[in-house]
Formats: structure tokens, sequence, C-alpha cells
């Protein structure tokens, strides 16, 4: 047994007149991205001020403002921003993994895996958990120089492994989704990892309380920040040129019958059942 619900026959009047009743919706995701391009360069340039504050003023902490804006301190807004945009580009990723998955893509798990790593990056980046690797590794491996943050280990291999699971799955993408994933991943690695090695190496040799070290950890989380941005623009353009647009249409239900107790309007249907 089979059941279809069917209108009851309106009009073309009516139904255009429903539809304009609607509220339309059009979600402008370019806009919202130039705003989070806008708000990083705001807090880089606000951690630009705060370490040169904290190292050639009087007021290193300016009664706790100062540390609020430093990129390379924990639980700050700086802190909280990269942990939001890590956490759409999660979201991002998933709704690539659902439209790929009605499409019946073979890499569907490919756009999952990235979505839950992004969701624990999201969360990493708040709570610090890496971190929890480095007095560890340095203490029973007698780390120096450029593995003094020696958390990057277990960081490089990951990516190595990862790069190397994924490089069928890139070369099965389009050539501008290809390159626009692979830029956004160099940038943010390069600061990750890369700015990473040179600053444990600098931390080690000269400390980290000084301006140069400020400086370095400013690109690196700058690198990281550019780099989740960038990949949210690829795939949030890949979404639109999928879907056509991003809309969102709410209208309310075709009128047919007034109930005289209330001010809803009901929307009825007639079930027709067919047997097979």
């Amino acid at each position: 047994m089979r059941k279809n619900i069917q209108d009851f026959n309106l009009p073309p009047i009516q139904l255009q007149q429903n539809e304009a009743e609607g509220l339309n919706i059009n979600f402008d995701g370019k806009k919202y991205l130039r705003w989070l391009y806008k708000a990083a360069v705001v807090l880089v340039i606000l951690n630009t001020i705060a370490i040169y504050c904290k190292h050639f003023t009087d007021h290193p902490n300016a009664w706790g403002i100062i540390p609020q804006f430093e990129l390379d301190m924990e639980r700050n807004i700086p802190t909280y921003f990269s942990s939001f945009i890590l956490l759409l580009s999660s979201v991002l990723l998933f709704a690539v993994a659902e439209l790929k998955r009605k499409q019946q893509d073979k890499h569907v798990w490919h756009w999952r895996l990235l979505s839950g790593i992004f969701l624990y990056m999201s969360m990493d980046e708040s709570a610090g958990v890496h971190e929890m690797l480095i007095y560890p590794l340095r203490e029973n491996f007698q780390l120096t120089g450029i593995f003094y943050f020696s958390w990057v280990i277990v960081g490089g291999l990951l990516v190595l492994g990862l790069g190397l699971y994924y490089l069928p799955f890139l070369f099965s993408l389009s050539a501008r989704m290809r390159n626009g994933l692979m830029l956004a991943g160099v940038v943010y690695v390069s600061g990750a990892l890369g700015v990473e090695l040179f600053g444990g190496y600098y931390s080690d040799a000269y400390g980290e309380n000084n301006f140069t070290y400020g400086l370095i950890t400013t690109v690196e989380e700058s690198l990281e920040l550019a780099g989740v941005l960038m990949l949210m623009t690829v795939l949030y353009k890949h979404l639109v040129q999928q879907l056509a647009s991003m809309r969102f249409i709410l209208r309310p239900a075709v009128s047919v019958v007034d109930l005289p107790f209330s001010n809803t309007r009901l929307k009825v249907v007639k079930p027709i059942e067919e047997l097979n």
C-alpha cells in the first residue's frame, strides 16, 4: 500500500499570493565571511599593540586588558574566535559531506572525517589539549631546539599520515577545489607547525618574555587564522556552486479552512491510497 498526499487544487493566483506572503531570508555568506576576515585583522592589530605595550610601556598588563588580546595566550578573545571559526569550518565540511551523500559520492567519509577533525581542533583550541604533550615528551626525551615545543612531533606525524591518506581524495577533486584546499592547508600548517618549530628554537635559546618572541607568535597565529578563513571561503563557494543559492524560505501554510475559534490557518490535505 502506498500513500500520497495531494493538495486541493488552487488557482495560480492564490498560489502566487501565498508565495508572496512568505518570509524570504536570503543568506549572504560572503558578507559574513568578510566580517570574519575583518575581525581577524582587528585581532592581529590589537595583539600587536598588546605585545608592544607589554614590553615597552609601564603598563604590561593594563589591568588585565592586554592579555585578553594576545594571540598566544589561552582562554581569551582571540582563542575563542579561533575556536569559533574552526567550529564553523566543521559545520561547512559536514554540509559538504551531506551534499556528497545525496550525490552518492564515494568520498563522503573523507568529508565527514575532516568535519570531525575540525570539530576536535575547535575544542582543542579552547582547552589546549595538545600542549599537555609538551612537558612529558620534552622531559623524557630531552628535546631542545626546534623540538622544544615537543607536541610538534606528534602533530607533524599526524599531518603526514593524513596527507598521505587524503592524497587520492585530493586528486579526485576539481583543480579549483583541490588547489583551494591545498593552499588553505599549507598556510595553516606553515603557521601551526612551521613557525612553531622556529618559535620553539627561539624560546629555548632566548626565552619567551621578549618582543621578538611575541612577533613570532603573531606570525604563527595569523597564518592559522588565515588558513582557516581561506578554507571556509573555498567550502562556501563550493556549496553555493552546488546548490545554486543558499536560501531559506518560510511561508504560512496554504489557507483552505478558517477555524472560527482560532486565528490559525490550516492547510487541508486529502490522502489518496493506491492498492498495488
